[in-house]
């Protein structure tokens, strides 16, 4: 596992945030903050995180945790022994049971990604993620820089490593799906989270462009209908 700092201005509050598969902070690199220190985690070729969260977190009046995609799963395997403390914790387009025909990514998918993965696949992968061609030109303005054979290991690494986790031992207290999740496929989602406090929005598995900052992020997740 790698971990960088996004925003780091000696501000009170901290996010931590869980990035996806295949990720760096370059696609992030629109999103201001101006209430928050951001901290990313990425890169997880293994589950090991690069300093210890309690050095990372040190001196903060509040934390924050905001985990997408197969950081929903990473974000709850760094937190469960310590959800305390955070201050928030939100899960967006991802589950606990990460590889699942009914309540992750399809098993037959994931592998079909995983096998044979190059450049050309990778394109596909990241069309698949943004759906919307604005959202997908924006996106390969600032794709990570991430080699297909880096994110291939990856990939593989996860497979072996994930498991499913009970949603009943979950750390998130706010789910955001978006409604037409080809990655991790919406319904999944929806009946992972059964019963949480879910907020569904209009967009794709990659949505950061629909805020303009980490803070709008976070407000966002308070203010969107909920079900």
């Amino acid at each position: 596992m790698k971990g960088s700092w996004l925003h780091k201005a000696g501000r009170e509050k901290l996010i931590i945030f869980c990035n996806g598969w295949g990720m760096d902070g370059t696609p992030f690199q629109p999103l201001t903050s101006s209430e928050y220190d951001v901290y990313m985690f990425y890169d997880y070729r293994d589950l090991i995180p690069p300093q210890p969260i309690e050095d990372i977190i040190h001196g903060y009046r509040q934390v924050a945790l905001i985990s997408w995609s197969m950081g929903v799963w990473v974000g709850q395997k760094l937190f469960s022994e310590s959800a305390g403390l955070l201050h928030r914790a939100i899960a967006i387009n991802g589950t606990l049971c990460p590889v699942d025909d009914k309540l992750g990514i399809p098993e037959k998918i994931f592998a079909e990604t995983l096998s044979g993965f190059n450049e050309t696949t990778r394109m596909k992968f990241y069309r698949r993620m943004c759906r919307e061609n604005t959202n997908l030109k924006m996106f390969l303005m600032r794709q990570p820089q991430r080699s297909p054979v880096e994110q291939c290991d990856e990939l593989a690494a996860l497979q072996k490593a994930v498991e499913c986790i009970s949603v009943k031992r979950s750390i998130y207290d706010k789910i955001i799906i978006a409604e037409y999740d080809w990655i991790v496929p919406s319904e999944n989602q929806r009946r992972f989270w059964s019963g949480k406090q879910i907020t569904e929005i209009a967009g794709f598995h990659f949505l950061f462009y629909l805020w303009q900052s980490w803070d709008h992020l976070l407000l966002s997740a308070d203010s969107a209908t909920q079900f």
